[in-house]
């Protein structure tokens, strides 16, 4: 295909999902998605192939593959119009929360493509509000687990299907919203892929996506080529809640000619317990570090992943077997497989590699009942970036996994039955070093009705993000529950009640400093 060919048709399809994207946002009902875009989209071709995905929530990014493969593999009555739902991690989905949708799109008869979205849905039903509990021990306290269904059916509604997948959630005019907000993007990107196909013809489209896929592996294997070649290992732990315990993550980086390998053999057993991290989740925090470490602006498209192999041990917090819960493994594991794989790969890339950054969501879920009718906030808190060889790290961002926005103080109060206290950085809270680490955030949230149930799902509690060549480690996060004007602390998992007038106070980690402080005049070294 000719060079401008390609680069026009480049860009034509990676706008797609970025349509798509704008699209969700735009329609969406709930604040986490209309406010935080806490969604991601992406655009497959007929051959299940991603051909582009917009640069959303790299925790959704990378499972959507999965996704498809699945689909291929269990539904093939599907047909022009259909569009199926689902969330199940272990057929493709990352948590219950997140609710997939794609849309098949036929041309001239023929499947040519899919156009798919991911949303974080504020509550999917389950033992506590926001569907995250943190004392989960099966998948179903987290909430509905849904296979691949049909939603839609030639473009209607499947009624038993919307109506049993509702009645299951709280808010179900909010989670209708949502869920038809979903299917209107699929709308939208099928009918501009379907342009695409009409202006160019299926044939020139399809040799656009194998040159397309290929290009941006070769220049990936090209990144690879150019690193040094050997095996590094690292580990690190996560809080277990169950025993005021650590887990093990361990990783084994194998850099080869052209192509990698992680083993993720010496990671703990999977648990009792939600942290837990599907395989398509443990994919796409590996898929995130290698991109950021390979050639991040090479198209992003199934072509970046293909010389990136995993062994992850079967039954591990890493690949788990169901029925495990896995709510905080989406959004605390991953966290914490990004940090284990950048630390490994620290000493092969010394100049590039940067220090741990918060290393956690700070995932906060606060619900109950209000004017009537039950409501779920759900938000992650940003924190400190760890520093680079080049530059500090930023303070108060969300970092790796998340790519969130944060919820606005005037749209949560609006939405919610909640006040916005206090919303600031922590000074100093970030690691010193050559490069000092960004600084972490306080939000303190006081509850406004009359009684509710507070999640907090979060890490970094017991020990902080650690500092690199050097560098000193940043602050650990903190929890807290003022009642009565009366502070007591809160551990890094749980799920309790709240009452009228408490107070939640989350206070997020600042991140790791690079290299070793510089020495003033008259201090000793």
């Amino acid at each position: 295909m000719d060079p401008v060919e390609l680069e026009v048709l480049r860009n034509a399809v990676t706008f797609v999902p970025e349509e798509m994207g704008i699209a969700l946002r735009r329609t969406a009902y709930s604040p986490n998605i209309k406010e935080r875009m806490d969604a991601s989209c992406a655009l497959f071709d007929g051959e299940g192939r991603m051909l582009a995905q917009a640069e959303h929530i790299p925790v959704h990014l990378g499972s959507m593959p999965v996704t498809i493969e699945v689909l291929r593999e269990e539904m093939s009555d599907l047909a022009d119009g259909d569009q199926v739902i689902v969330n199940d991690p272990y057929r493709g989905g990352s948590h219950l929360p997140d609710i997939t949708l794609v849309r098949p799109i036929f041309y001239r008869g023929t499947l040519r493509g899919y156009a798919v979205n991911k949303a974080h849905h504020a509550d999917v039903g389950g033992s506590a509000p926001g569907s995250m509990p943190a004392d989960s021990v099966i998948l179903a306290d987290e909430g509905l687990v849904i296979p691949p269904t049909k939603f839609l059916r030639r473009g209607e509604e499947v009624r038993a299907v919307v109506q049993e997948i509702i009645r299951e959630m709280r808010n179900p005019r909010e989670r209708l919203g949502d869920l038809r907000a979903q299917v209107a993007a699929n709308e939208l990107g099928a009918s501009r892929f379907l342009s695409l196909l009409s202006k160019y013809g299926a044939t020139r489209i399809d040799t656009f996506a194998s040159e397309i896929l290929a290009y941006s592996e070769r220049r990936v294997r090209a990144a690879i080529a150019a690193m040094p070649r050997g095996t590094w290992r690292a580990r690190d732990v996560l809080e277990d809640p169950r025993d005021d315990g650590f887990l093990p993550i361990a990783a084994e980086v194998t850099v080869g000619g052209s192509g990698i390998l992680v083993d993720f053999e010496g990671t703990s057993r999977q648990i009792e317990g939600n942290l837990n991290a599907p395989l398509s989740v443990t994919l796409s925090a590996m898929y995130y570090v290698f991109r950021c470490l390979t050639d991040p602006e090479a198209p992003a498209n199934s072509g970046c992943y293909a010389p990136i192999a995993v062994h992850a041990p079967h039954g591990s917090l890493v690949n788990p077997r169901p029925p495990a819960p896995v709510a905080a493994g989406n959004v605390e594991t991953s966290s914490r497989v990004v940090d284990v794989l950048l630390l490994a790969m620290a000493e092969a890339l010394p100049g590039v590699v940067p220090a741990q950054s918060q290393g956690t969501m700070n995932n906060l879920l606060i619900g109950g009942r209000w004017r009537s009718q039950d409501f779920s906030y759900y938000e992650t808190i940003a924190g400190g970036e760890g520093a680079f060889p080049f530059r500090e790290g930023q303070s108060g961002i969300h970092t790796h996994m998340t790519n969130t926005k944060n919820t606005p103080v005037e749209a949560l109060e609006l939405a919610y039955p909640l006040r916005v206290e206090e919303y600031r950085l922590i000074p100093r809270s970030g690691g010193a070093g050559r490069h000092r680490g960004g600084d972490g955030i306080r939000r303190s949230i006081r509850f406004l009705a009359d009684r509710g149930t507070l999640t907090i799902i979060s890490d970094r509690r017991r020990r902080g993000p650690a500092g690199l060549a050097g560098g000193h480690d940043g602050s650990r996060g903190r929890n807290r529950l003022i009642r009565g004007g009366r502070p007591a602390a809160l551990p890094g998992k749980t799920t309790r009640e709240v009452r009228r007038g408490d107070v939640v106070v989350v206070e997020t980690p600042g991140g790791g400093g690079w290299g070793r402080p510089a020495v003033r005049e008259g201090q000793a070294p």
